[in-house]
């Protein structure tokens, strides 16, 4: 129960005191007015706050789950890190919100007004946004896997590296956004609205496009592998590079297409050329595909297991891996999402790696020949690293949870028992 009455709540917050860490659980306080409010890290569990006043409201790592937040005003607030798991948010006000690593799993969020908020990092897995207003807003690594954002307004809205993989994008106008590496892997896109987007890099595999607004997208190194294109417009589309679908392509609207590897018109087909570029089948094309990529979502579970992957690859992992070992060829890029535990593993070879989430090592050195190392404030890493014959290039943000050694061997080759340095900190 809440230790506080909403009349104590609402004397607190017009004196202007903090209820920072309040346990607030299931209080009633719809249609209270309580802009500018210190909440953070308050436990609003089930709390009632429809149709309130909460701008410019600090909120971060605030509790929600389950909170009525319908119709209720945040513009601006600062939801940074907040718990709103099944949270009601439909028709809130959010715009110019910071919902950066926000929980928003299963949450509500229909008809919201979501204009210019912030939601890198966010985790959307499952949830509502149908009708939503996205218009300029920043949804960078984003987690909308089989999230619903149909019908939205979305115009150049940022989802660079946003995992869209089976979200329901029916009907929605994101004209001018950004999917830069993002993944859109059996999307529900018919007749979604994307013309002038960059799409540079996406991955569509096995998405439904029917009908589809495409003209003048970027989708240089994009991957359309089992796309369904009937009906969509592509005309003007920069599509060098392109991992066509792999089957004949029929019945799309296409006057030219851009081949050209600078996506300056400069190289130009129509007609009878262009079936065979977007299939993929008999085409010449000028740049090599892009590399392959692997995700392995979250309630995964992988024990005991080899895997290697090809130079220039994207791996991504959110899932539990217990006792593997991971061989990265040349380029490869392995991040290691927030929901990812690499717990008694080991990576090996010239790669880059970003840790989220938490690497413990299996034997020392746990970690060998990577070209870079990222631990992320909210990372946690526990193992020895040996350098490769090139110096390894480290970034350990502040916050983030260390117990490292790092190393190089003689003649520039590792060797795990002569550390040149170690840093370690305490998690």
């Amino acid at each position: 129960m809440a230790e506080l009455t909403r009349d104590q709540v609402l004397q607190k917050v017009k004196r202007g005191e903090k209820l920072e860490r309040a346990d607030l659980r299931g209080v009633d306080l719809s249609k209270a007015t309580l802009s500018a409010a210190a909440l953070s890290r308050a436990d609003l569990e089930g709390a009632n706050l429809e149709s309130a006043v909460l701008r410019k409201a600090a909120l971060k790592n605030a509790s929600l789950r389950e909170a009525y937040l319908a119709g209720t005003d945040l513009q601006e607030a600062n939801l940074e890190n907040a718990d709103l798991e099944g949270a009601k948010l439909d028709r809130a006000n959010l715009a110019g919100a910071n919902l950066s690593r926000a929980n928003l799993e299963g949450a509500s969020l229909a008809g919201a007004n979501l204009a210019g908020a912030r939601l890198s990092y966010a985790q959307l897995g499952s949830a509502n946004l149908t009708g939503a207003d996205l218009r300029g807003a920043v949804l960078a690594h984003a987690l909308f896997e089989e999230a619903s954002l149909g019908g939205v307004k979305a115009m150049e809205a940022d989802f660079r590296n946003a995992n869209l993989r089976r979200a329901m994008l029916t009907e929605g106008d994101f004209s001018r956004a950004s999917f830069l590496d993002a993944s859109l892997v059996e999307c529900k896109g018919a007749r979604a609205k994307l013309p002038g987007a960059i799409l540079t890099k996406a991955d569509l595999s096995r998405a439904d496009l029917r009908q589809a607004d495409l003209s003048e997208v970027d989708a240089r190194h994009a991957t359309l592998v089992d796309a369904k294109l009937a009906g969509a417009k592509l005309t003007g589309a920069k599509v060098a590079g392109l991992v066509g679908t792999g089957a004949p392509v029929a019945d799309v609207q296409v006057a030219w297409l851009d081949t050209s590897e600078a996506g300056d018109g400069t190289g130009r087909i129509s007609n009878g050329e262009i079936p065979s570029r977007l299939s993929g089948l008999g085409a010449k094309l000028e740049a090599v595909a892009p590399a392959s990529r692997r995700y392995f979502g979250r309630g995964d579970v992988l024990r005991n297991a080899t895997l290697t992957f090809e130079p220039d690859a994207r791996v991504e992992i959110d899932s539990l891996f217990e006792n593997c070992s991971i061989q990265l060829g040349e380029g490869t890029e392995l991040v290691v999402g927030a929901a990812g535990v690499l717990a008694d593993c080991n990576i090996a070879g010239g790669g880059s790696i970003t840790i989220n989430g938490q690497f413990f090592e299996r034997q020392s050195p746990g970690i060998v020949g990577p070209r870079e190392l990222v631990v992320s404030r909210e990372g946690a890493l526990v193992a020895s690293v040996e350098q490769s014959t090139e110096t390894t290039r480290f970034r350990f943000e502040r916050g983030s949870r260390l117990r490292v050694k790092i190393g190089k061997g003689k003649n520039g080759k590792p060797d795990a028992g002569k550390p040149d340095h170690s840093a370690q900190k305490g998690g």
